[in-house]
């Protein structure tokens, strides 16, 4: 059983390492992480519609943000919060376990058949969008530390007040 395996990995390999070289080319690579970029900012608008951030335009051409970095795509909220920026930033991470399961699905014909190959091309896709930008981990770090403060500053009232955990 494991040994079968190995024709599937190496199949996700040559599908994912072309897409990685093409880092180089700008709209090379961002045309070929299309289907990714999109999958990533739908899991942000998801996510914002769902923890009340309020999406109000989502984007996924390519450009270059003031620093010279890559954006490949973005969605704007009207509402993003401390409260909300975590899961709404951490979002796309989602998408791993999506991955896995198109790998998993994939697996069940032979490894360069047509429907394995779009499956891993999609798992690829997707896991490639899962890592979240540096733009989402300073949201998700700005959400957690303003949660992480007001949790300590809770237990210090509480226990200010008398009512510690025994």
């Amino acid at each position: 059983m494991i040994a079968s395996i190995w024709p599937h990995l190496a199949a996700v390999a040559a599908l994912l390492l072309p897409i990685r070289a093409l880092r180089r080319w700008m709209w090379l690579y961002a045309l070929a992480v299309l289907p990714g970029t999109l999958a990533h900012e739908l899991m942000h608008w998801t996510a914002g519609w769902l923890f009340g951030a309020r999406p109000v335009s989502l984007s996924i051409l390519p450009r270059r943000s003031p620093d010279g970095e890559l954006m490949l795509g973005r969605v704007l909220f009207a509402r993003l919060r401390w409260w909300n920026s975590l899961p709404v930033a951490l979002a796309p991470l989602i998408l791993l376990p999506v991955s896995a399961w198109m790998l998993w699905r994939s697996a069940g014909w032979p490894a360069i058949a047509w429907p394995s190959l779009a499956l891993k091309l999609l798992a690829v896709q997707c896991l490639l969008a899962t890592w979240p930008s540096g733009r989402d981990w300073r949201h998700a770090l700005a959400g957690a530390a303003i949660a992480i403060a007001l949790i300590a500053a809770g237990f210090y009232v509480l226990s200010w007040l008398g009512f510690a955990p025994r």
